[in-house]
């Protein structure tokens, strides 16, 4: 028995893995929208000394945007 490949299974399979380039203006915008969330919220958090609560706000701001950064956008995007 000789045991041979089919190149065009395997060029199929080399496709299927590889993953395909994504539209560099969406992961710019992308990437401004969520780093302009995250240091918003640093900037909300540092109004602490105004009101308590700005802190909170500012918190959830920060998360929201590392969410969006490492489950959300990465799982839109697959």
């Amino acid at each position: 028995m000789s045991s041979t490949t089919d190149p065009h299974s395997d060029h199929a399979r080399q496709e299927a893995d590889t993953p395909s380039a994504h539209n560099p203006v969406v992961t710019w915008v992308l990437f401004i929208v969520v780093f302009g969330l995250f240091i918003g919220g640093l900037w909300v958090m540092s109004l602490y000394t105004i009101a308590w609560f700005l802190f909170v706000v500012g918190l959830g701001m920060c998360i929201l945007s590392l969410f969006l950064a490492f489950q959300a956008i990465p799982a839109l995007l697959k």
